[in-house]
This record gives C-alpha cells, structure tokens and sequence, in this order.
C-alpha cells in the first residue's frame, strides 16, 4: 500500500492502492488499472483522477464509485458491483465527512424566519392571523423567478443539494426536502452537552419490524425518530453521505416505505413492513402519528413532516428488461383497490400523513407524478392536505423515460396540473419552471404555482418555523442535543430487535442410538460426546442453548461477523468513526461471546461464491470434541438485494446450501445441536434447512438493526423473554420465480399459466413457511371468552368487539401474537 499526500488535484500512478488527499475535504481511495462498477449514472469530462472523484464527492450519495479514463472521461458509479482491470483506468471511491465540530450550537437565529425587524413587519409572521393568512400574504410577496427553488429537492439528482430555497430579502431561511428516515434519522452524528459524539438512534429494518407486530413500538419509533430530527435539525446536523456541500437538514421525513412485498425478488423488500396491505397501512399510521405529532411536548404543531412513499404500484426495480425509471405497472381495478391501496388509506386518513412521495413507475400508462387518478383519490376522496414530492429524477423520468411528454416544459406542467407533484426532487423544475408558466410554450397557470406553494409553506409554518421561539411557546425550538442516541431510545432500539426475531423450527433432538445404550456397550459412546450431549434427553430441544452447557460455540457462516449486514439500508452515521463505518455494531460471534467462553468463527463461504477449503475446515471444525454447539449464520446482504437491484433467484444461495448440508451432517455424528440464523430482507427459500433433521432449529433474523447481534444471541440463549415474532411474508419454494414474472403485477392464480398467486391472500401453492408463521419457546392458549356467531353477519362500518384470554402455559416468559382475519363468505 502507498500513501501519498499532493497539494493540488492531479496525480499519475501506475501501481496499487492509494489514498489520494486533495485540499478538499473528501478522501479519494483508487485503484489504477482498474474499472470498478457497472453502468454509469452520469459522464462528465475530467482531467484527472482527483477531479473525478471530486466530481463524484460532489454528486451525493447514490455515487458511490467512480471511474476515470486516463484522459478526460469520468463515469460515476452507482454500484461497485464488479471489479475488473483495465490498462490505464484509474476508479476508486470517496472517504467520508467529518462530524460536525463540537462548538456547533442551536441554530434557532439561521433557520427561523421570522426574526426582529420582520416579526413586527410582515403579515406572515404575525401570530394573531391564522396560518392560511399568513401563507397567502408570504406568496404574494414571492416573484415568479423565487419560485424554482422552493420548490425543488436535490436539484443535482442522486441526493446532492439542491437549492437552499433561501430568499434573504424576505429574510426567509433555507429549507432542506428530503431527509430519509426509513428506521432512524438518515444525518451525520452532533456532539451532545458534555463533548460526545451522539449518533441518531438506529431501529431494525422495516421487514424486522413488521414481524414484530407492536404497533405501539412503530408510534414509539416515530416518535424517537421525530425527536431526534428536531434535535438534529437544531445542532447543525447535515443529510448523511459522501459529498461535500451536503445541506442541513430539514424537517419532512421521505418515511416511511408502506409499499408492498409484493414478490420475493423486489430489491426492497427490507424496506416494507409485510405483504399485507391491513399490516402496513397500521404500521404506516402509527409512525406517521409518532413522528408527526408529540402530543407531551406541543400538541398544537408538527414535530416534524412524515413523506409516505412510493405513490403508487411500485415494486419493481430491474427486470425483465424493465427498470424502475420506465415500468408501467398494469394493474387491474380490484387489485388496486384491494392490495395497492387500502396502506395508503389507512395512513392517509387515520394516520394524518402530510406528505407523499409519487414513484419512478408509471401505472396503467400514466406515470405516477403526472397521474390524475391518483392525485384525485388522495384529495378528493381521503381529503388529503400536505405535500406531494417526486422520488429522485422521477419528473425527468415523464419525459425521458416514459415518453409521457415531449420535453422537460411538458413534463413540468404534467406533474405540477395533472399529477399534483408540488415538488420536484431533480431538476427539472428549477429549468423549466418559469417558461412552463410565462414563455412561448406556458402550459400552466399561476394558480397552479400557488397551490403548490400553499402546500409546501404551509407545512413550514405548522412546524413553527416562522413562529416566537421562546420555550414556553414553542418547546420544539428547545430540544437537546442529549435527546439524541440516548439510553431510552437505544434500549426502545434494543426491545424492537429482541421482538421481531421469527423462530421457524426447534424440533426435539433425538439420536436414540446413543440415549438408549448401555454403559460398556459398543455404541455407548458418551465420553465423546460434549457435555451438551452427555446430559441431553429424549425430545430436548436446541433452543434455547444453556449457557453451562455451551462451552465452546463454533459459528459459521459469511455472516458470523456481520455489521453493516445487520443494519441493512438507508442509514445515517451510525458511529463516531464517520459515514459507513460500523465498528461500534456488535457482530452475532462477538455478541455470542458474551454467552460462551471460547467462540470460533469459521466463513465456510461468501455470500454467492464458494471459498477454497471453506467447506473443509468448517466441516473438520465441527468435528472437534471441544465444541458444544454450531451455529450457521447465512443470508443474503445488499449485494444482491438493494435499491435499482432485483433478485432473480430467491433461494439461499448454493455454496451457502451446501455448507449448511456439510456442516450439520458432521455437527449430528457427534449429537451436536445446529442452529441456523438467517439475515435477509426479501425471503430466502431454505426448504432443504427445513427438512433436514441435522439443523435443529432456524430463526429468521431479517436485517434486525444496530442491536441485532445482541439480539440474536441473547435470543439462541433463552435470554429474550420477548420472542414472538411472526413471518411478515410468504417463504416460497426457490422455484415461485419460474412461475410469473416480476413484471407481472397479477396477484390471483391463473390455471391457464399455472401461476398460483402471491402473498398469503392468494397464494394456493404449498409454501415452505406461511405468513404469519413464528413459534416460541413457550407455549400458550387461546381462548374466547363468549363464542361468536358462526358466520358472523355485520353491515358495512360495524364494528365486532370480542375477547380473548391469552394464557402463558409454558415455564419460559414469551409474547404471542394475536391475529383476528375477516373471510368473506364464498359465492354460490
């Protein structure tokens, strides 16, 4: 390795790695003579390395590579998916940004708009008007050249700043559209009161969280993650990621993700709570009423701004020749109404959601942020009153992707009158705005601004941002830096780690030969055996693992050292070291180490790929006398599902196949129990772990988050009194892909294409694991207090009250998930 410091921003190498510093703030790591990644996000011309990744610095953080061609081309990289040599290329990528510097302090004078001389001068800012009024007579004081930029997002695409939307006349502040806060705050840590690096508190991925089924710890989680982006907000803290130039955060959340799991091979599945629509339309409704609303601290005004996202159909991201910038989802009128739908609804209507994210896709030939269907059912049907934002480049995809019209003029005026898109997070707006309203080729009225901006500065004002700021009046202006990562928030973290582990199998462990032999008999073997087998008894089952017993623990597995696996997607600085860096997570071997006096990793294998020897030394690791027990620790990570990437299989990968079959078989010759722990968001087929009498038990991890190797461990030790989880999705057989196509939004079988359905409503295959499967180490009944009609008849809006006694049979304190389903009756 060579380090070489220059002052200015050329360099030419012809060996290893480097570490190129600029007088920047970024950090360039490159390889010469190579090509990282596939498929450029942008080409620009550059004249050296440097400026190559300065330019993807710059860009944000969907550029997370960079390739430059030795001469004057500069390829930015959305993935670093392959890595291969290329003769006079130079690629690399960008460090991180540091933490803010501890004098950072409250910043209640830069983003407050109203402040002396203006409070006592402007209409807006005059409390004793309603808001209404004050919105109107801030528009009227706005020419049409300030309009642009307030309402445009990420004007340079990927997540790079857009325009500030500052306009310093009217002594209005800056405002920052788009702060992702998918299971916690997406910022750079703040530096607390006493000195320390305070980092946002990081919650379990979305598909750990619906397997929980606590709604009451989704409001919780929404109100935390409010909480701290108000505190956030105040100490300076900046959208995460890899640029220079990152712009302070605002206030609306692009949370959270209520689409459906649709298919198993969506890249996003880890996002979503479940495939039920009744589950993420709760789940969609309680973190909209957390974050939006902390009725404790000030009941009157919005703690911070939810942004329900992806409006509407979208799950899909590339396949079958399709990507998301240029899919048209067909989707018939039933399907809609009943499985697209009824989250939105329900988040809408009973969860108070302000804000609305329109998709990349377009629905039954319209795009979805020019759709006027749509934009009718959100405010004339459920009276929906906040904003609505395109995702990134998605009002450049109406005219560039979809050919909805016939240039970026045409485009505007599609998303703004027709689809209600009041801001655009691209842009596309900020260039043809004006001319949309005011040149040759206008095609919107000025109302059609107004609106707009009625939508989005009205929201400002509902936070009090243009309001007194003394504490008594508005406590939100007040909140500490200490409130954020704080003890409670991370022990909340913690109780939604330890709820949504799913147990699918522990199945009694047998291997008569050796219980029922007699002392000095040939097969009498127990001096071999570890002491969890000498002292095992007949039906005893592998979890929980007895700490006394579990002396020695051999974990196997890609993912036995997991971090930035356990954490999944949409992440802000998780630890004081910087942005994607994970050395404060505690892995699943580390955490297991707690338990265990001698713990022993083996990789066996990679994600995808075989290891040379990796089989072999896991399979001769199992065999030694010393271990007491294994445990396989396989799944899958974001190299294969993520955002823009599809699955195309959805089993378990081979090699990791074929580890588990080597390793359990040599772990049962010796009576050893074998616990399998999967990480994965979309679902992993493991019918061949299911059936395999080697592997006692499987628990299904999902990506469950910050604390989630401590949760696995404590859980495979009996020390997680809350286990109750449930499948939030339909674990199919590997072959449900050679079935339909992702691209085929049907969710009904079809006899004529043996097709049988998707997700538990529908699906009349025989999975491997239903939704809603997830068993516990206790035990429970279930019983009615007074029974019920059978069939109960009800009208449209009745509502059914009954009560059920949940009693805990068991010795082993557990939770149990109670679940009530409406079947309509079937038709003559």
């Amino acid at each position: 390795m060579v380090r070489v410091k220059i002052k200015d921003a050329s360099l030419s190498v012809t060996c290893c790695f480097l570490i190129i510093r600029s007088n920047s703030a970024q950090t360039c790591n490159s390889w010469p003579d190579h090509i990282i990644g596939t498929n450029s996000i942008k080409l620009l011309h550059s004249s050296s390395a440097s400026a190559c990744c300065t330019a993807c610095y710059s860009f944000g953080y969907s550029c997370v590579a960079w390739t430059w061609d030795g001469v004057d081309r500069c390829f930015l990289k959305g993935n670093m998916a392959q890595n291969m040599s290329k003769l006079g290329y130079i690629s690399g990528t960008t460090g991180a940004v540091p933490i803010p510097a501890s004098n950072v302090t409250n910043r209640t004078i830069s983003t407050r708009a109203c402040r002396p001389p203006f409070d006592r001068m402007k209409a807006w800012c005059d409390v004793t008007l309603s808001i209404d009024e004050r919105v109107e007579s801030l528009i009227d004081a706005i020419s049409l050249d300030e309009i642009p930029p307030l309402l445009t997002a990420r004007e340079g695409g990927g997540g790079s700043p857009g325009p500030s939307g500052a306009i310093p006349r009217l002594n209005l502040p800056e405002y920052d559209w788009g702060v992702n806060c998918i299971h916690g705050v997406q910022t750079n840590c703040i530096h607390n009161s006493s000195g320390a690096v305070s980092c946002p508190t990081s919650f379990p991925n979305p598909n750990a969280l619906g397997a929980g089924f606590n709604s009451s710890m989704w409001h919780e989680m929404g109100r935390i993650i409010g909480w701290e982006l108000r505190s956030l907000w105040l100490h300076g803290a900046t959208e995460a990621g890899t640029w220079s130039g990152r712009p302070h955060a605002g206030l609306d959340c692009w949370s959270p993700n209520i689409n459906i799991a649709r298919d198993p091979r969506w890249g996003r599945n880890q996002e979503v709570p479940s495939e039920d629509p009744t589950l993420n339309g709760v789940f969609g409704a309680m973190y909209t009423q957390g974050l939006q609303r902390n009725m404790g601290v000030d009941p009157k005004r919005l703690q911070a701004v939810v942004t329900l996202k992806h409006w509407d159909a979208y799950t899909l991201e590339d396949a079958d020749g399709f990507t998301r910038h240029n899919f048209d989802a067909q989707v018939d009128a039933y399907t809609l109404s009943d499985t697209y739908l009824p989250a939105w609804h329900t988040s809408v209507v009973e969860g108070g959601a302000r804000g609305v994210m329109c998709s990349y896709n377009a629905l039954n030939g319209v795009p979805a942020c020019a759709n006027k269907m749509l934009d009718q059912i959100l405010r004339s049907k459920w009276n929906f009153s906040g904003y609505v934002t395109s995702d990134t480049g998605a009002v450049s995809d109406i005219y560039m992707k979809h050919k909805y019209r016939a240039d970026g003029i045409g485009a505007t005026c599609a998303a703004l009158d027709d689809g209600g898109c009041d801001i655009n997070s691209g842009p596309v707006y900020h260039s043809y705005l004006v001319p949309a309203v005011a040149g040759a080729k206008a095609c919107m009225s000025n109302e059609t601004l107004r609106r707009a901006l009625r939508r989005t500065l009205k929201l400002r004002f509902e936070l009090g941002l243009f309001d007194p700021v003394d504490a008594s009046s508005n406590p939100l202006w007040h909140v500490s830096a200490d409130e954020v990562g704080s003890a409670s928030s991370h022990a909340t973290s913690m109780l939604a780690a330890l709820e949504g582990l799913v147990l699918l199998k522990n199945d009694p462990l047998g291997y008569p030969a050796l219980q029922h032999a007699s002392p000095g008999s040939a097969s009498y073997i127990s001096s071999t055996l570890p002491p969890f087998g000498r002292s095992m008894k007949v039906n005893r089952k592998p979890l929980p693992l007895v700490q006394n017993e579990t002396r020695s623990l051999l974990v196997v597995g890609p993912h036995a050292n997991a971090k930035g696996a356990l954490v999944g997607n949409y992440l802000g600085v998780l630890c004081p070291e910087g942005f994607g860096k994970f050395d404060c997570v505690v892995s699943p071997a580390a955490a297991l180490a707690r338990y265990a006096a001698n713990v022993t990793v083996v990789e066996g294998s990679g994600i995808t790929s075989a290891i040379a020897g990796g089989i072999e030394a896991a399979v001769a690791a199992s065999s030694e006398p010393s271990v007491d027990a294994v445990v396989l620790m396989l799944g899958i990570d974001e190299s294969i599902e993520a955002e823009s990437r599809d699955r195309s299989s959805i089993d378990l990968p081979a090699p990791q196949h074929d580890l588990a079959t080597a390793v359990a078989a040599a772990a049962a010759k010796r009576g050893v129990p074998v616990v399998l722990v999967l990480l994965n968001g979309g679902m992993v087929a493991i019918a061949e772990e299911k059936a395999n009498s080697n592997i006692g038990a499987i628990l299904e991890a999902f990506y469950p988050g910050f604390f989630g190797g401590t949760a696995i461990a404590r859980t495979l030790f009996g020390d997680n009194d809350h286990l109750g989880g449930k499948l939030p999705w339909t674990i199919y057989a590997s072959n449900f892909v050679d079935s339909v196509n992702m691209s085929d939004m049907s969710m009904v079988p079809s006899l004529e294409s043996h097709f049988a359905g998707r997700t538990y409503k529908y699906y009349r295959g025989e999975p491997t694991y239903s939704s809603f499967f997830g068993l516990s180490l206790t035990s429970f009944t279930l019983t009615q207090r007074v029974a019920l009609a059978d069939p109960i008849r009800a009208a449209l809006g009745d509502v059914i009250s009954f009560a059920i006694d949940v009693t805990n049979t068991g010795g082993t304190t557990g939770d149990e998930v109670v679940m009530a389903f409406f079947a309509p009756p079937k038709s003559a």
